[in-house]
């Protein structure tokens, strides 16, 4: 209106983001998504948005960002943030796939999200009870200067977990709201307080409550780190994410062991 010579304030709601390629559906048609595989890989290989002009699309690894997409969607693990700033992109990749159950890597020089726990390959939903493949075996035969560090009583202490998540009324301001996480065992009532605040992307309550539980789980039952090292042809076929499984009778392995 003519009549308006000033804003203060403006405020917008916006339904649809910028459209970015289609990861999951055949043929493929840009679109909004809120999916975060497919945000990042605008965000790699787009030259206005991204890093295009730096990064060459087949420097992507198109599949895994798929598989990824496809895991996010199916688990409701949903991305509708804003980057409004400039940021690193690694470190925004790393960071914010990670809270999305995702692994950040570079494998044969290519840049690739992909789930950091096991999930069905046909539904691509969440399976805790799904047995991992060991893609190697480690021993004293074919490693050397094997070291094991535990770590501090600090980073193993239990914990709840109070994740802060965004609840959006369309048209109208978010509302911050928060899910508190702990141990399903009564011993863990008074464990201290944490907060993980997701709300910057986060929009429903089982995107956070899975996060939750996942950091729980690692505060749980990751309680020392191994490095080792041994020949390029031990680890033929072994890539980031893989597991492997280590067994060593040179070095004692428990904290409490003596001598």
């Amino acid at each position: 209106s003519k009549e308006w010579t000033n804003f203060s304030q403006f405020s917008a709601y916006f339904k649809k983001g910028i459209k970015v390629p289609d990861l999951i559906n055949s043929p493929a048609v840009d679109k909004a998504s809120s999916l975060f595989p497919e945000i990042v890989y605008a965000l790699l290989t787009d030259e206005k948005i991204g890093a295009g002009s730096v990064i060459n699309a087949s420097s992507v690894n198109k599949i895994n960002m798929g598989i990824a997409a496809k895991f996010c969607r199916a688990n409701n693990f949903f991305w509708d943030g804003v980057v409004s700033n400039r940021v690193n992109l690694r470190e925004f990749i790393f960071e914010q796939g990670m809270q999305c159950l995702l692994d950040f890597t570079i494998i044969g020089g290519q840049f690739s999200l992909y789930p950091s726990v096991p999930f069905d390959e046909n539904t691509y939903e969440m399976k805790n009870d799904k047995e991992v493949v060991i893609k190697g075996m480690f021993t004293d035969g074919n490693i050397k200067d094997l070291n094991v560090a535990f770590l501090s009583p600090e980073d193993r202490q239990t914990f709840k977990a109070n994740v802060i998540y965004r609840e959006e009324t369309e048209n109208k301001f978010p509302e911050n709201k928060s899910k508190v996480i702990r141990l399903f065992d009564k011993t863990h009532e008074d464990d201290p307080l944490e907060t993980f605040d997701l709300s910057g992307f986060c929009t429903n309550s089982e995107h956070a409550i899975k996060f939750g539980k996942y950091i729980l789980a690692t505060r749980k039952f990751v309680d020392h780190t191994i490095t080792f090292k041994t020949a390029p042809h031990y680890i033929n076929g072994i890539k980031p994410g893989d597991y492997i499984r280590v067994f060593s009778t040179t070095q004692h392995v428990q904290r409490f062991n003596n001598g």
